[in-house]
């Protein structure tokens, strides 16, 4: 027999080692090259790039060059001020989130440099200021061109490369990590980002660090497990004992939207398994806030109801949408149904929506008393006659009433796309240790980080997860940078 073969370990050196590919890690990486540093590597332990962030659609800035161009006024202040207001200055490092405001505006400027476009959207009706700089192509594009301009500069992308632990010296600082993929490597470095993402699939974390989550909560992002959550924990630093998750609906499915959103839509009437109204339909405008009504409602469901007269109304806004909203929605995978009638039915046979001819069953299909739902109903076709409701202040505009069958009722829940938080770090994305104290050369970027959203996302600063990855990753490579050029 021939010996066994011993696997030697490799080892490696880098000023830099980026653990996680996503736009947080691609960003710092990119940064830290135009620093000056030398050897920068970028771990990715999947088989791609881009992370959340190659499925979002656009950052989060303020005093943009892109709204300057659309003559939008989006003060900084003004905005630190409402974002801090919406927190109650609770969970949120002022610093850090003043950090993030400042640097956005130039990371529209860079990311331009580079040959992308944005266009600033309004992300709810009448939305002032607009913030949201949709990518042309994307988030996806937006990772290609970081990748690209990575790869131009001498940074090193290896991707199935997983990171197993952080190594630090004996003086406590950091000293490179562990990695495995065909191979154990061990990388000497003097700085490392933490730029793993959340960890949408690690329940164990769900149940410890999110107080509302809960077995079933749908998730659309991608199910990463937190790894650098952990490591950096392992390695000292402080954990927030909360992270936010970041929440949204009603949505009736996961991956499809075919129906345009009518679940979500001001016409509609929601009621929950008793029946009853519980919120002014109009919230579905904000799908962040509209998730936290719909995790109060028992069994954490709730159901959209419409007639005859709202679909109509409904089936033009479906036919009067272009053909480059169609094409986007298609590049994106999202349906969009040609009749909002087939899609009704498509949906009734699969379950989730209920079409009756009278209230009664629409009631029996729900599970609740019939009784309490026509009083429901009745109380708020009073309203609209009206044109005033008496019990959620709904906008006259939305105030249709149910009247006309066949009657419909689209069963719906909330879902979650990331968690926001974990480790804590100071306005220079160094990681903290028990005491407060900087872990000499650690730094982390992105959702991973604590200290930056409130309990509930902002939907005034739509766009902010995204664009804080971007912005925490360009601060922590610059702070990663200026430590190793002072220790050389």
């Amino acid at each position: 027999m021939c010996p066994r073969a011993t696997v030697q370990k490799q080892k490696l050196e880098a000023d830099l080692v980026i653990i996680g590919g996503g736009g947080a890690g691609l960003a710092a990486a990119l940064t830290a090259a135009e620093k000056g540093m030398k050897r920068i590597i970028v771990l990715e332990k999947r088989g791609a790039l881009g992370g959340n962030s190659a499925l979002a659609s656009g950052p989060f800035a303020c005093e943009s060059p892109a709204q300057a161009r659309q003559r939008i006024i989006a003060d900084k202040d003004e905005l630190f001020k409402r974002a801090m207001d919406w927190a109650h200055w609770s969970r949120v490092n002022p610093r850090i989130f003043r950090a993030f405001l400042n640097k956005s505006g130039d990371t529209i400027r860079w990311l331009e440099q580079m040959g992308l476009e944005f266009n600033v959207i309004a992300f709810f009706p009448n939305q002032n200021p607009r913030v949201q700089h949709v990518i042309q192509g994307r988030g996806a594009y937006l990772i290609k061109v970081l990748a690209e301009k990575c790869r131009e500069t001498g940074v090193e992308l290896l991707l199935h490369t997983g990171v197993k632990k952080i190594l630090l010296g004996k003086d406590g600082a950091v000293a490179g990590v562990l990695a495995a993929g065909e191979k154990e490597i061990e990388f000497k470095a003097g700085s490392i980002i933490i730029a793993t993402g959340g960890f949408a699939g690690n329940k164990k974390l769900l149940h410890k660090y999110c107080p509302l989550y809960y077995d079933g909560f749908g998730n659309r992002g991608l199910p990463l497990t937190g790894d650098g959550l952990l490591m950096a924990q392992e390695a000292g630093a402080a954990i927030e004992d909360f992270v936010t998750l970041l929440k949204e609906g009603p949505r009736i499915d996961l991956h499809t939207w075919p129906l345009m959103g009518l679940e979500r839509e001001g016409l509609t009437v929601w009621v929950n398994r008793h029946g009853e109204r519980f919120a002014d339909e109009a919230v579905g405008a904000h799908p962040f806030e509209a998730g936290n009504t719909i995790l109060m409602q028992p069994g954490k469901v709730i159901y959209s109801l419409l007639d005859a007269s709202i679909k109509e109304i409904m089936e033009k806004k479906v036919a009067g949408l272009d053909k480059t909203v169609r094409t986007e929605a298609a590049r994106r995978g999202v349906k969009i149904p040609d009749s909002l009638n087939k899609a009704l039915l498509t949906e009734a046979a699969r379950g989730r929506v209920k079409i009756a001819g009278s209230w009664d069953d629409i009631a029996a299909w729900i599970g609740a008393d019939p009784a309490a739902l026509k009083a429901t109903v009745d109380e708020y076709n009073d309203f609209c006659g009206h044109g005033y409701d008496a019990l959620f202040a709904k906008d006259r505009r939305y105030l249709v009433p149910l009247l006309s069958p066949p009657y419909y009722a689209i069963r719906a829940e909330a879902h979650f796309l990331d968690t926001m938080g974990g480790i804590r770090v100071n306005e220079r994305m160094e990681i903290l240790n028990a005491q407060d104290k900087p872990i000499r050369g650690l730094y982390a970027a992105g959702v991973v980080t604590s200290g930056w959203e409130a309990e509930s996302y902002c939907s005034d600063l739509n766009g902010s997860a995204f664009g804080y990855a971007l912005n925490s990753g360009r601060i922590a490579a610059e702070n990663a940078a200026a430590f190793i050029l002072k220790t050389k």
